[in-house]
């Protein structure tokens, strides 16, 4: 049955518009009451007891880690403690979820599970901004997953393409993530061979693969360009005079034969002329264009997906052109080969399939929670336990109801009673249903001890994507100003960019030899003339591209961000992934390789660099936030009470105070405690 037009019609019903205005406080309370109401009904059924609601100070604590991915200032958390309103806890969450801080949070987690690499290419700042722009809009999620499955073009004009451009001609890996991300099925197996472990052959891999089979990695404006090129130079082209015409006598043939092959030799002459001219103008516009087929793709219809030249099952045979089908939910086949990838789009994102919504809300509520009520998030299977089958169900009808904005949809699951129990004391057993009488205990993510740290160094920073947005607003600019420049015009920026070029590559190989000579000198001043030279070297690079780069306008997305370092800037501001080697990757940072592949395992280097890095140490050297509080404290009880409200959001107990009230005294101290205290789970970990 052919459904792909009826589902591009319903396609705009499906997608509620960006913006939305945020669910009334009622229906976000009793939403959340449900939640609580069914878990408690099942938890009783089961004859287990919820955990005790935690105290204030570990809320706001948990709250802040959770919400906005950062620990609260001590003024935070006193104005919060000191706060005797009955409803502070509701108002809390409903302003953070409201702050900037969320959309920073949600980006981090949001661009680790789509695996964005922002110094890809160019495309890859501009999915990173475009991402960013997008979350902090509230575009809902079935509108997002479906801009990016049905993008096209060239970065510039449609950011989303950094999705399928992240697996530049890898369409096949692209497609088992898509599968995987969305849809929380894991079947990159059957793309060699049918599925061991599930219901996947691989002929059936290729039906659903099939919807993207007309997926090409090049740019058409390129192209474009140089087609408008040559007919404005052909058009401007002063016309060869004719030869001398003769008057043939009535009845030739020979005559009729010769008029005809001089007007193919003609025809052929002109084509010849137009296909010498098309490449000479092709070479000339080269440095211009050369990094558009990188940053784009198109649909071409008549690209066909085949089976493999392997092939060895009896469904069918090598190379054969496979239709595209879907496999579950409602059945779509016969698709126009215009329509696969928007048909693919729709059918994927409707809320009737029965994966789409309830693997978010599933990975969601890890989020909020630790630990899925499906687990593992990513490998549902047709027979996949649930820990609390009525409560997936209303949190599927949630997110619907929310339109799939994902603020809303968090806002509800911070208001429930289950985020404000305490954690639970056992460990999650791999394989077996969490009963969640309470959240599971969870350690920073790397990215929340970034951000904490910026706490301490410098209070509380407010993060902003301007570098990142500048920069690629900046490029957009760039492109559609060549794109719009006129034939004569872009011919001489084309020799421009040549000649530029040169320099730059020169440039490049000087620094070459100038690193190998200075790794090749000895001490002395030989060695001192060598990293003379080598250090002159990387200034003419620099110098050369300062002079290529405008004239191609290619080369911003490399140079966004600033360097890692920056310690001014939150973890969703600087490009990612961070190096290697740098704190967050330290401490489980994703590398960006695979969905979600950041974690939180601990290591011994990572405990070497709370105790050893000055980036982890908030009092050595320099005057930070932490540090300028506690020079202004008058007594040593005011000290210990100000390190324990910024590191732990509470005063110290009685205990405490009789145990470490005599190490604030003396600076080496003070500083000694604070690094300790830092290394402890208590500081570590969300309670």
């Amino acid at each position: 049955m052919k459904l792909s037009r009826w589902i591009l019609l319903l396609l705009p019903a499906l997608l509620p518009a960006a913006g939305a205005k945020p669910l009334p406080e009622t229906t976000v309370a009793q939403a959340a009451a449900k939640i609580d109401r069914l878990l408690e009904d099942d938890l009783q059924l089961k004859k287990l007891t919820p955990t005790p609601l935690i105290d204030d100070a570990t809320f706001v604590r948990r709250a802040y880690l959770g919400i906005v991915g950062r620990i609260p200032s001590a003024e935070e958390a006193r104005a919060f403690l000191d706060d005797r309103g009955p409803a502070k806890r509701a108002a809390l969450v409903d302003r953070l979820v409201a702050s900037p801080g969320f959309d920073s949070h949600l980006f981090n987690w949001t661009a680790d599970l789509l695996r964005v690499q922002t110094r890809q290419e160019q495309f890859g700042l501009g999915w990173h901004v475009w991402l960013r722009q997008s979350l902090a809009e509230d575009k809902p999620w079935n509108s997002l997953v479906s801009e990016m499955l049905t993008s096209t073009g060239h970065c510039s004009s449609d950011p989303a393409v950094g999705y399928y451009l992240r697996d530049r001609n890898m369409q096949l890996d692209n497609f088992s993530n898509t599968m995987q991300v969305f849809l929380g099925r894991q079947i990159g197996c059957a793309q060699c061979h049918d599925h061991p472990f599930d219901d996947w052959s691989q002929f059936e891999y290729y039906q659903m693969a099939a919807f993207g089979g007309g997926i090409e990695y090049r740019s058409e404006d390129a192209q474009a360009m140089v087609r408008k090129t040559v007919k404005a130079l052909s058009n401007n082209k002063p016309a060869k005079q004719p030869a001398a015409s003769f008057a043939p006598k009535p009845g030739n043939k020979n005559n009729k034969n010769n008029k005809a092959n001089k007007a193919r030799q003609l025809e052929n002459q002109k084509r010849s002329e137009q296909q010498r001219l098309t490449r000479t103008i092709g070479n000339q516009l080269r440095p211009l264009f050369k990094d558009f087929n990188k940053n784009a793709i198109l649909e071409e219809p008549g690209s066909l997906l085949k089976l493999p030249e392997d092939y060895q099952y009896r469904d069918g045979k090598p190379g054969e052109v496979i239709e595209p089908e879907t496999l579950f939910g409602t059945k779509v086949s016969n698709v126009a080969p215009e329509e696969r990838r928007d048909t693919f789009a729709a059918w994927l994102t409707a809320p009737e399939n029965p994966y789409f919504t309830k693997v978010i809300a599933n990975r969601l509520w890890d989020r909020a929670f630790g630990h899925g009520l499906v687990d593992p998030l990513d490998d549902w299977k047709d027979d996949s336990t649930t820990a609390h089958p009525e409560v997936l169900a209303y949190l599927e009808t949630t997110m619907k109801g929310a339109n799939y904005d994902l603020r809303q949809f968090l806002r509800i699951l911070y208001r429930t009673r289950l985020f404000q129990r305490a954690c639970l004391d056992e460990e999650p057993e791999m394989g077996v249903p969490l009963a969640f009488r309470g959240p599971v205990l969870t350690r920073m993510s790397a990215e929340q001890l970034h951000d904490s740290f910026l706490v301490l160094f410098h209070g509380e920073v407010e993060d902003s994507s301007s570098t990142f947005a500048r920069n690629w607003d900046a490029y957009r600019s760039q492109v559609n100003h060549l794109l719009e420049t006129e034939a004569k015009q872009l011919l001489v920026l084309g020799k421009s960019a040549q000649e530029g070029e040169k320099i730059f590559r020169a440039a490049q190989t000087e620094l070459r030899a100038a690193q190998r000579a200075l790794a090749d000198a000895a001490s002395g001043d030989a060695r001192a003339k060598a990293q003379r030279d080598f250090q002159e070297a990387r200034r003419a690079v620099g110098e050369a591209r300062r002079q290529y780069d405008p004239l191609l306008g290619m080369q911003m997305g490399k140079k966004a961000g600033g360097k890692n370092g920056n310690d001014t800037l939150r973890a969703s501001e600087q490009p990612a992934p961070f190096n290697p080697g740098s704190l967050v990757r330290e401490f489980g940072g994703s590398d960006r390789q695979t969905p979600s592949s950041g974690h939180t395992e601990a290591t011994v280097p990572q405990a070497l660099a709370l105790l050893n890095n000055n980036r982890t140490d908030p009092l050595a050297g320099r005057k930070t936030r932490l540090g300028q509080a506690l020079d202004r404290c008058e007594s040593p009880e005011e000290k210990l009470d100000l390190l324990f409200l910024t590191l732990f959001s509470q005063p110290p107990a009685p205990q405490d105070k009789q145990r470490f009230l005599a190490h604030t005294g003396d600076p080496a101290a003070l500083r000694d405690l604070t690094r300790a205290m830092l290394t402890s789970s208590r500081f570590l970990f969300i309670q």
